[in-house]
């Protein structure tokens, strides 16, 4: 059967969309010289390291212990800089310039934002009706600027920025063809990417086994199909373990026991860390005596706002070592925008998250004097996948938070925006809903409503685009 025009252009765009975001996100890789962002001379030694000896490091080598902290990024998954390393080794063979390893290194994020964009695309087609309110949800993904930061430099949140897309696409996929042996193939594949990405994107973890276990239960008769459930909860966890076990076991077997590393990372720090990042030595809110909102209105040292505003604003977009900023007006337009769109879903929550729908069917006749009268009749209710859906997705913007919260205020005291970016497609997602809530709601006119979605997809490229001219690129 033929595809017909409308099917070949839209196969195109979501192709030039990927093309544009490919295109971009190089321009912000080529923009900064080495070590410009967070950490990145300790995540390249790891690539450096595969590159010379063409094997796996252990967190504990003093080759890449980096001197300040004691500790080196090889006691976390290092799936990224194992994937940097092949490309730099190809590079290796054309020219020995060190510019030219870290961009190899460096296009392995370009790649993942790649992928998260399609896959963003492809969520704004199966959750929004209108086209281009999807595509508002693609672009406010793919163009903020802290996520073409993020997938400027090498580090590991780029993976996980693609798994939690791709998560999210088969969660997706569930609600409208259930769980079929694809989306469940599909799905194991994606979590357990997902585990050897960062710790702080395993929210999605917790609530693809809440969403799964939900969706379980049969529509009309609210029965749990167990058979269903363990039949295809052991596929998804078998594919998750062929794809990740094999970094915990390796894990294991190094550190004693210490799947995660995170034990023995935090022994090394104590031991080969300079005094004042010791852990034992380091200043957090738990130790001043802070209970958790003094420590979020709290405005350290020389730092201009407080941590909550500052998070908010590395969020939107925060640079270098996270010290070229945006101008401040700047960024709180962004959070007045993602904020009246969130407020858009305040009069539609019992629409939206409500879990359980009742079919009502009505019948209009005569009765014996000739008068009309109604008859309704009440149907079962029905178990409402996309709602549950929305509730997972709560979850998975909730848990990134959470952990940032009690990172700062007992581990390490951070205000990293980048910490909190796993929640970022359903944050957006619930930011463009509500829009399309308020367009409903005040709009009336088709063309009107398609116009104003065109128009914010425009404003908000734009804006990267000056962010990426007048602050980004004009910083190097």
């Amino acid at each position: 059967m033929k595809k017909t025009v409308k099917t070949v252009k839209k196969g195109y765009a979501i192709w030039i969309f990927v093309l544009l975001v490919f295109v971009f996100y190089l321009s912000w890789a080529l923009a900064a010289p080495f070590d410009a962002s967070p950490d990145e001379s300790m995540r390249y030694q790891i690539v450096e390291f595969i590159v010379k000896h063409g094997t796996l490091p252990d967190g504990r080598d003093p080759e890449i212990r980096n001197a300040n902290w004691g500790i080196s990024y090889a006691f976390n998954p290092i799936l990224p800089y194992m994937a940097g390393a092949v490309f730099a080794k190809v590079v290796q063979v054309f020219t020995d310039s060190f510019r030219a390893t870290v961009i190899a290194a460096r296009m392995v994020n370009v790649l993942l934002g790649c992928g998260m964009a399609w896959f963003t695309w492809k969520i704004g087609e199966l959750l929004f009706q209108k086209k281009e309110t999807g595509r508002l949800f693609a672009v406010l993904v793919c163009f903020l600027p802290g996520t073409c930061f993020l997938f400027s430099y090498i580090n590991t949140d780029g993976l996980a920025l693609l798994t939690t897309a791709w998560i999210l696409y088969c969660w997706c996929r569930a609600c409208k063809e259930g769980w079929t042996l694809k989306v469940c193939v599909q799905m194991g594949i994606a979590m357990g990417l997902c585990m050897l990405s960062y710790y702080n994107a395993y929210g999605y973890l917790l609530m693809s086994a809440v969403f799964f276990a939900g969706c379980m239960m049969k529509c009309g008769e609210q029965k749990w199909d167990w058979q269903q459930l363990l039949k295809k909860g052991c596929l998804m966890l078998g594919i998750v373990f062929l794809v990740a076990g094999w970094w915990f076991i390796r894990s294991g077997i190094l550190y004693d026991g210490d799947f995660l590393g995170m034990k023995t990372s935090s022994i090394y720090a104590e031991k080969y860390a300079i005094d004042e990042l010791k852990p034992s030595n380091r200043v957090l809110p738990v130790n001043m005596g802070m209970s958790v909102l003094d420590m979020i209105w709290w405005v350290p040292g020389e730092w201009q706002h407080n941590w909550l505003v500052t998070v908010l604003v590395s969020f939107v977009g925060t640079f270098g070592h996270l010290d070229i900023f945006m101008p401040y007006l700047w960024s709180k337009v962004y959070l007045i925008v993602f904020a009246v769109g969130i407020l858009g879903n305040s009069w539609r929550l019992r629409r939206e998250f409500c879990l359980t729908t009742e079919f009502v069917k009505k019948e209009k006749k005569a009765d014996a004097d000739g008068i009309l009268i109604t008859e309704i009749w009440r149907k079962n209710r029905w178990w409402n996948m996309r709602n549950w859906m929305h509730i997972c997705m709560v979850g998975a913007m909730v848990i990134p938070v959470g952990l940032l919260v009690y990172y700062a205020y007992a581990s390490d005291f951070q205000a990293q925006g980048r910490y909190i970016m796993p929640m970022a497609l359903p944050f957006f997602y619930f930011v463009t809903l509500g829009y399309e809530n308020w367009s409903e709601k005040l709009i009336r006119n088709e063309k009107i409503s398609i116009w104003i979605c065109r128009i914010g997809q425009g404003t908000a490229a734009i804006s990267v685009l000056l962010t990426y001219v007048l602050v980004y690129r004009a910083a190097y």
